[in-house]
């Protein structure tokens, strides 16, 4: 290549003379400038090489030479190459990632990705959502999809949409003779996308999936039947997901997932021993749905992670995930986040007895904004007392002020292992905040050692199985995690 990308470009521009440098008296006679990559434009002609490739770049479509020609010359034909080459003619040949970061930058200038990527599978990764979130469900062509999503699942990994558009909405034919019905409820309401079967069943290599079901930019034309979705979609999206072997993360965001529908999904990934995490942020999943996912939860093997925040469920909800937590053998859970959920006291009940119980997992609870104070919050809190598998507690945006800082502050003096709790937006107090730190430190300096349980927490409590039961149950919303009633010595 002319100008080697092993040299970063941001790198150039950092390490670049100023124009007052350049025209200083100590560089103005220098005859070699070893930092410009353009010294020779305009003053020597173009080797015959060059003037070949860029003849060559210019018939693609008809002449591929990248079998033929030495690697020197193919860099300089990947500079050249125009970023519109017809993805038939591009995709089977052409590997370098250059090209490619081009052309994903060239169609999606408003783009930004950050890191080591895979731009081949990223741009034609972007090419199919792109097709399928701007085609017009009622003239769709599904030989014409397909034929993209063969050409293309080779080499992507994630496939994700960002909206749906929706099928024109069928109105019953009105006789000559009647008024006619405008009520929106007389209507039958037929809420169909595009099938996303033919599509998904071609994409062999997916690992990860990202749907939502809606319409971006409505502006003035918002109608809440853009975010529905049917039991056909449902089932569309089902038979596609069938032979995905190697699939890891699944997630439906800001849709109207409803329980009936997520029962459906969670069936048929339930038979899915690759699935590692579940995300259905910002849905519409009540009580039911909720058991369905804790069955989910007790029945499979590996799913780590579960995002289920800002849904509809309450009391009932929280007990099925609960109930299938304490469930041995079950999920390895790593990571559970119930932000934006509003909770009661009850469900903070429910939480105290499952983590007190389950010693190992999940390392992580999020539970942001759920409206925790008082009696729930000082529960919250004082699950730290027993558990010894969370070491990250996410409580940001609750109440914790006033007797849950205390319970709080007793809870991580005797819990070593837990390394990072979120307390922003809690109103707790500055002082509460500085021996929370405190007690954080001290527990990141003990990792890797050994540490003993500690002499709040008698052995002996934690060895009776009927004590934690009788104790921790559901039904006995007054007690507090970590304050123990007396023990009576046996005779």
């Amino acid at each position: 290549m002319k100008i080697p990308y092993l040299v970063n470009l941001n790198t150039r521009q950092a390490y670049e003379s100023t124009k007052t440098i350049k025209k200083s008296i100590a560089e103005a006679p220098r005859k070699v400038v070893a930092e410009d990559f353009e010294w020779d434009d305009d003053i020597t002609p173009p080797p015959l090489t060059y003037c070949a490739a860029l003849v060559l770049s210019r018939l693609f479509h008809r002449i591929n030479p990248l079998k033929q020609i030495l690697q020197k010359d193919i860099d300089i034909l990947m500079d050249l190459y125009p970023a519109d080459i017809p993805l038939r003619c591009s995709v089977p040949y052409i590997k370098d990632e250059q090209y490619w970061k081009r052309s994903f930058y060239s169609k999606f200038p408003s783009r930004k990705e950050l890191g080591q990527i895979y731009w081949k599978g990223k741009f034609l990764s972007a090419c199919l959502q792109d097709y399928l979130e701007s085609v017009n469900p009622d003239v769709f062509c599904e030989d014409e999809a397909v034929e993209l999503a063969v050409l293309v699942s080779p080499y992507i990994y994630f496939f994700g949409l960002n909206q749906l558009q929706m099928v024109r909405q069928p109105k019953p034919p009105l006789p000559s003779d009647l008024v006619e019905d405008t009520c929106e409820y007389s209507v039958p309401k037929l809420f169909d996308h595009i099938p996303l079967e033919p599509v998904l069943v071609k994409l062999y290599n997916l690992q990860e999936i990202s749907l939502v079901f809606g319409i971006n930019d409505l502006k003035d034309n918002y109608q809440t039947r853009f975010f529905e979705f049917s039991i056909g979609d449902c089932e569309s999206l089902c038979r596609g997901l069938e032979d995905l072997r190697h699939l890891r993360v699944f997630r439906i965001n800001r849709s109207n997932l409803d329980c009936s529908k997520v029962k459906l999904i969670l069936q048929n990934l339930v038979k899915k021993e690759s699935i590692e995490e579940l995300d259905f942020n910002h849905c519409k999943i009540g009580d039911y749905g909720m058991k369905a996912l804790g069955g989910f939860i007790f029945i499979h093997k590996n799913v780590k992670i579960v995002r289920i925040a800002n849904n509809r469920f309450k009391e009932v909800g929280v007990q099925g995930i609960a109930y299938a937590l304490q469930m041995k053998p079950a999920a390895p859970i790593e990571l559970l986040d119930f932000s934006l959920n509003p909770m009661s006291l009850e469900c903070a009940t429910m939480f105290a007895a499952a983590f007190v119980r389950c010693k190992e997992k999940p390392q992580t609870l999020i539970v942001n904004s759920c409206g925790f104070r008082g009696a729930s919050a000082e529960k919250m809190a004082g699950l730290l007392s027993l558990n010894r598998g969370l070491t990250r507690l996410d409580i940001a945006a609750n109440d914790l002020s006033g007797e849950a800082e205390n319970t709080l502050i007793r809870a991580l003096q005797n819990n070593k292992k837990v390394l990072r709790v979120d307390l922003r937006r809690t109103k707790i107090s500055d002082e509460t905040q500085a021996m929370v730190d405190e007690l954080l430190h001290r527990n990141k300096s003990l990792v890797g050692q050994d540490t003993e349980l500690s002499d709040e927490i008698p052995p002996l409590f934690l060895n009776e199985p009927e004590y934690l039961i009788w104790e921790y149950n559901p039904n006995n919303p007054d007690h507090i995690p970590g304050r123990y009633p007396p023990r009576v010595p046996e005779v």
